[in-house]
């Protein structure tokens, strides 16, 4: 009898999962990007992405693309192997991401860099009162059934405490030091075309005159295929002070820019000439 009520409980389990499993999208796969590295794959790089900052951050844009067309890195955490964070991650690196759906939380899984990790919480939980900030963020999600067929196929999520230094692309566009940075996205298959992913990104910062919103796709690979990145295996951007150098090929310390100095020296013993 025990083992009569255990099978019925075990089928019954069984028969749940799989009936939550038929209310939720078909997004398995690596889904690769399919526009360009910046934050918005519309527009060019840089000043040439117009967003709208307020002019004093605009000036800390200016700033840092000056700055990396004299060879620096400027206002680029990712230099140093700082995560991108959100929502720079959602641009997608490399073999791209996989997404991992459940009825409690679905899981972004990003295959490089720095192989990071979102959670979406989707179990209908409140914001906690406190939480530590991480470069992924808080996330909270639901689902919505836009076409009334009984299965979700929009997940609407919004992230909060997102962790600095962080900036929206390789330009350093800034976000707020306050660090109180809202992303708000819509994710969805395309209709058309059921191998396409659609993001629409909206993000709430002080440092922007209004929100700012982009729209990302990313391809479906049925194929899998992943590596494994790690950021400092090979970097050779250093930065010493608040100076960025980089190590050549042969190990040596290079500078970025011309007329450049050299790093301070007084910690070493000096070799007379």
């Amino acid at each position: 009898m025990a083992c009569a009520i255990a099978l019925t409980a075990t089928l019954s389990a069984a028969g749940a999962l799989a009936h939550d499993a038929s209310r939720y999208p078909d997004w398995k796969g690596q889904w690769v990007r399919k526009s360009a590295g910046t934050f918005d794959p519309g527009k060019p790089y840089g000043l040439g992405q117009r967003a709208p900052l307020t002019p004093e951050y605009q000036v800390v844009l200016e700033a840092s693309v000056a700055d990396q067309a004299a060879g620096g890195q400027g206002n680029n955490p990712m230099a140093g192997c700082i995560p991108p964070a959100m929502p720079r991650m959602m641009i997608v690196y490399g073999l791209g991401m996989e997404l991992v759906i459940t009825p409690e939380t679905t899981y972004v899984l990003m295959g490089e860099p720095m192989n990071q990790l979102r959670r979406i919480y989707t179990d209908g939980r409140d914001w906690p009162e406190s939480f530590e900030p991480t470069y992924s963020g808080y996330s909270i999600g639901r689902w919505e059934d836009q076409d009334g067929d009984g299965r979700h196929d929009v997940l609407v999520v919004e992230t909060r405490g997102i962790k600095g230094p962080h900036s929206y692309d390789s330009s350093g566009m800034p976000f707020h030091r306050d660090g109180k940075a809202v992303v708000k996205e819509r994710i969805y298959l395309d209709r058309a075309n059921p191998d396409i992913l659609v993001d629409e990104i909206t993000v709430f910062d002080n440092a922007l005159t209004q929100p700012w919103t982009v729209t990302r796709r990313y391809a479906r690979e049925r194929d899998t295929m992943w590596l494994e990145t790690i950021c400092g295996e090979d970097e050779h951007q250093v930065k010493i002070g608040n100076e960025d150098y980089f190590v050549s090929g042969d190990g040596f310390l290079m500078p970025t820019r011309k007329d450049q100095p050299p790093p301070d020296l007084r910690h070493f013993e000096q070799v007379a000439k």
